[in-house]
């Protein structure tokens, strides 16, 4: 293997050198030869035993399966890497993974509303949506970790290691653009012809298969994550294919039901999203492209009802008069689109994470009753005010995804404290301990079923008490706290931006040149 990448070939000794053994996979962050390696922490990876207490028998039935899966693969895995990953392999699979991430995609995705192609673009936006909120509900389900490293080293630009292995998003988002594109492809074969139509599946075809196979050359997912990642992105593709028209012709009816059911079924979907038992970032990729289809549907109901919704036509018709003027609207609904998007996230997330903690500790002594919260976020009623720093973080395109190599990320090598997984899924012994049922002796007699509700009582206590023991010890270095303003508050921004992106900014463009271009 002349052009193998040294890194690629270690064995675990030189790994064990080379890599402080405190934290939990090996990580690649550049396809440079010469780049170095590290460990990093990764969820899923807490004793076997405590993902089987604490999550439903039939979660823990499916996370059991899927574990044995990847200690079966971990070894075969780790061989493949050393017979096919070259530099130039490594570059590529590197650079086009970026391509199946939910920044990509929710980047991309304005730019057919902005220039006129809005049913499309509706319907990419809810397949797509679909298929990053059904992965992350499941990411959270099942818990399972990704490939064991080492043996696998990972190699990966984004933060997305930080969350489960099962299923892999990038081969949902990827199958269900492509699949897409492909229907819509198949629809303009009469205007394009069809020998259009074959390159355009051919490309299609590398794309997915590159974003999909890139997973298992990189070692950040299983075959059995690619597999139902893959699934999961045809499904709803075909949901999409079965549905979309009478979805599309529902909201046109203007019908009231339309805010009616959207707005407390988003709100459900939020609220039912699953706990799981680490720190993952699942749960704000999921509410975030939730808030977004929200904000689509009530603009698009909006636009219906209004009479303010612009013709595909219409909105196509500026910049396709003529070349010099086509150029100068293309670049000035990107720039003022796009300008729009970035000062409401900033204004909205500001606003709202000021005004929402407020309103929750008021209710909260109104009624007498403590706020649902989920686990590691902080309620309320625990703090005082949400740091404004929070607001002010780094602009990202549309989802909160960090993609790159920051070397100083306080997610790159905070080692954890809690206990690693071990490949052949034996705990710790401290773990083990932990685990263990106190004793408890009655001092009187008492009925059967004062017993068994005692039991359940105690059972309940003791299973919140080791949860909160285990989000302490699982906590990693330099992670900051979380707020349960955030939700709500990631819903109003995200589902601003679902109305400003479909249905106002583009209304703003029409007046705009309507006034400029006469």
């Amino acid at each position: 293997m002349s052009a193998s990448i040294s890194t690629s070939v270690l064995s675990h000794g030189e790994l064990s050198k080379r890599i402080p053994a405190s934290e939990t996979a090996v990580f690649q962050h550049s396809p440079e030869a010469d780049s170095k390696l590290r460990r990093e922490w990764e969820p899923g990876c807490q004793p076997d035993e405590i993902y089987d207490r604490y999550l439903p028998r039939w979660r823990a039935w499916l996370r059991r399966y899927l574990v044995k899966r990847l200690r079966e693969e971990k070894d075969w895995m780790a061989d493949w890497q050393v017979r096919v990953r070259t530099e130039g392999r490594d570059k590529f699979f590197y650079w086009t993974a970026i391509f199946g991430t939910h920044t990509f995609f929710m980047t991309f995705l304005p730019v057919l509303f902005f220039f006129g192609f809005p049913v499309k673009a509706r319907g990419l936006l809810y397949v797509v949506g679909m298929g990053i909120h059904i992965s992350s509900f499941a990411k959270d389900l099942v818990c399972t970790p990704r490939p064991y490293s080492p043996p696998v080293i990972r190699l990966s630009m984004s933060t997305h290691h930080h969350e489960y292995g099962f299923p892999s998003s990038h081969s949902t988002n990827s199958v269900s653009i492509a699949l897409f594109f492909g229907g819509w492809l198949y629809e303009l074969r009469h205007q394009v012809g069809s020998s259009a139509v074959m390159a355009g599946w051919a490309f299609l075809f590398v794309y997915a298969a590159s974003v999909v196979g890139g997973r298992l050359y990189t070692g950040m997912h299983s075959t059995a994550d690619i597999i139902g990642g893959s699934l999961m992105g045809a499904a709803c593709w075909l949901l999409w294919v079965i549905v979309g028209a009478q979805t599309e012709a529902w909201v046109n009816t203007g019908t009231w039901l339309v805010p009616a059911i959207s707005i407390p079924l988003t709100l459900g979907m939020v609220h039912y999203h699953p706990e799981p038992l680490d720190d993952c970032p699942c749960f704000e990729d999921a509410i975030a492209v939730l808030a977004v289809i929200l904000g689509s549907f009530v603009g698009h109901w909006w636009g219906v009802i209004s009479g303010e919704a612009i013709p595909s036509v219409v909105q196509r018709q500026s910049y396709q008069s003529g070349p010099l003027q086509g150029i100068t609207v293309i670049a000035f609904r990107l720039i003022l689109g796009l300008g729009i998007m970035f000062a409401w996230r900033l204004i909205a997330k500001t606003t709202l994470l000021r005004i929402l903690p407020p309103i929750f500790r008021t209710f909260s002594k109104v009624s007498g009753e403590d706020l649902p919260t989920r686990r590691f976020y902080k309620a309320a009623t625990d703090y005082k005010q949400v740091p404004q720093k929070l607001a002010f973080r780094q602009i990202p395109s549309v989802v909160d995804l960090q993609i790159g190599t920051n070397e100083n990320s306080s997610f790159s090598t905070s080692p954890v404290d809690s206990p690693v997984l071990s490949m052949n899924g034996h705990p710790s012994k401290s773990s083990s301990a932990f685990l263990q049922a106190p004793s408890t002796n009655g001092v009187r007699q008492r009925t059967r079923e004062e017993e068994e509700k005692d039991k359940e009582e105690e059972e309940k206590k003791r299973k919140d008490e080791e949860i909160r023991f285990l989000i302490r010890v699982n906590k990693r270095k330099g992670d900051r706290s979380k707020y349960d303003a955030e939700v709500l508050t990631k819903v109003g921004v995200y589902s601003g931006i679902g109305l400003l992106a479909t249905t106002f900014i583009p209304i703003l463009f029409n007046k705009i040149e309507n006034i400029v271009l006469s």
